[in-house]
């Protein structure tokens, strides 16, 4: 996996990279830290450990958060990624859950590519609608950290729960929830200047609920016209006061006009640091799964047509063979040229179907379900369902299988030679030097 863009954020991060140019590039390692400290903006080595301190994170922001947008114009046959750069107080995660991306407009076609990291599933029509994409996710983002409220698509965001109750004038409307108050605000965006119209305080007195324009202007279209209106029902006291006030130290909002990120070709991907740790940390496990002895962790199965083998004693939760096996069918798109790569990824996924049906029984697993595990096509809509732009994606998607079934099956014979395969296979794509196919999204 190419070392190109990887910025290093700490001193461990630019240990972590050093120690990667070291090994490709066979250099001692004190000329490896210079190199690392470099692409982490320092004079050297020397230089960055002045700033950060050993084992300390610079003063200031404590995370860095990428986003990241494909892009190809159709007409030109140009393509390439935008790659934004943002600093955050908290991480990512710290802020809000994968699953809560698709109810928040900004951020519905991300993915967590790691825990510094969000990638547009989609590829935009040019490079200018990527940068677009990225500014409105980086300022869902800037708005998420700071008034600390979630995305959610609960109709009881309404007044009364309905939507025939909307705020006359909302538009570009959102609704979002307060963990700490456990109640829902919701978020209009018009094309206004001015402040809040009578028509728009009669129905707040109406309905006990309170409306407040935000200085800091919003997410939607902040340099186009738009401005930010928040709504809350203050029947039972709470108080917008806290969140608007929060917003009035929000760097201003962050937008195409005044690009500051970085264009980068489609390949090779771009890795960010966190995600490159969480690979080596899975890594690593895999390697202890030798170290693991004790008693035959397996037993023998007999199947129809491959006869006799062997499995592991124990059975891998459900979550587990759907996150395998939507990995093992991603890995498969555009690989049937490489035998090396798709004969060993198909011949894990023969077996670890075989193993599936012995783990569990029929009143346990239906039909339907047992047939989506491992077979039928990923759905259009999946993130990993489209080529990859490298085969980066498909020796981290090999990566995360290996740590995935070390996670969950003991150490045993059969287990070793899944791991083999999945070994031999990333090595034949380390080796391929055919670049994908991409037909990507318009």
């Amino acid at each position: 996996m190419s070392n190109d863009h990887i910025r290093p954020s700490s001193i461990e991060g630019i240990k972590q990279l050093a120690k990667r140019f070291k090994k490709s590039d066979h250099i001692r390692y004190a000329i490896a830290l210079d190199m690392a400290s470099k692409a982490a903006g320092f004079e050297n080595y020397k230089h960055a450990l002045r700033k950060l301190g050993d084992g300390f994170a610079a003063p200031g922001p404590l995370a860095v958060l990428y986003v990241s947008v494909l892009w190809r114009d159709r007409a030109t046959k140009a393509m390439g990624c935008e790659l934004l750069r943002m600093q955050l107080v908290k991480p990512l995660d710290a802020l809000l859950r994968p699953t809560q991306y698709k109810a928040s407009r900004g951020l519905a076609t991300m993915r967590r590519e790691g825990p510094d990291h969000l990638a547009d599933t989609y590829t935009a029509s040019s490079q200018q609608a990527a940068r677009e994409a990225a500014c409105e996710a980086a300022r869902t983002i800037q708005f998420i950290e700071a008034t600390r409220l979630v995305p959610s698509n609960a109709k009881r965001s309404f007044p009364r729960g309905q939507f025939q109750y909307r705020m006359p004038g909302s538009d570009h409307d959102a609704a979002w929830f307060d963990p700490a108050a456990k109640t829902f605000i919701r978020t209009t965006e018009p094309y206004t200047r001015g402040g809040v119209t009578p028509e728009q305080e009669e129905w707040a007195a109406r309905h006990g609920w309170a409306v407040a324009v935000s200085r800091w202007k919003g997410m939607y279209r902040p340099d186009g016209g738009t401005s930010l209106f928040l709504l809350a029902d203050v029947s039972k006291g709470y108080s917008l006061e806290p969140i608007v006030s929060r917003l009035t130290e929000v760097p201003a909002p962050i937008v195409a006009s005044a690009w500051n990120g970085e264009s980068m070709p489609t390949v090779p991907a771009f890795v960010s640091p966190g995600r490159m740790a969480e690979i080596e940390a899975k890594a690593r496990e895999v390697k202890t799964v030798g170290e693991r002895r004790g008693a035959d962790n397996s037993v023998k199965y007999s199947m129809f047509l491959s006869g006799a083998r062997r499995r592991p004693k124990t059975r891998m939760p459900l979550e587990g063979h759907r996150l395998v096996g939507r990995l093992l069918k991603s890995t498969l798109i555009g690989t049937r040229a490489r035998a090396g790569v798709h004969q060993r990824v198909d011949a894990i996924r023969c077996e670890l179907d075989n193993w599936v049906q012995c783990e569990y029984k029929r009143n346990e697993l239906s039909n339907d379900v047992f047939f989506d595990l491992y077979y039928h096509e990923l759905p259009e809509s999946d993130p990993l369902a489209a080529a990859p732009p490298s085969w980066d994606r498909h020796i981290v998607s090999l990566e995360e299988i290996k740590a995935t079934l070390v996670r969950y099956y003991p150490e045993c014979s059969p287990l070793r030679q899944l791991l083999k395969k999945a070994d031999l296979a990333i090595a034949s794509l380390r080796a391929w030097n055919v670049a994908p196919i991409n037909t990507p999204k318009g």
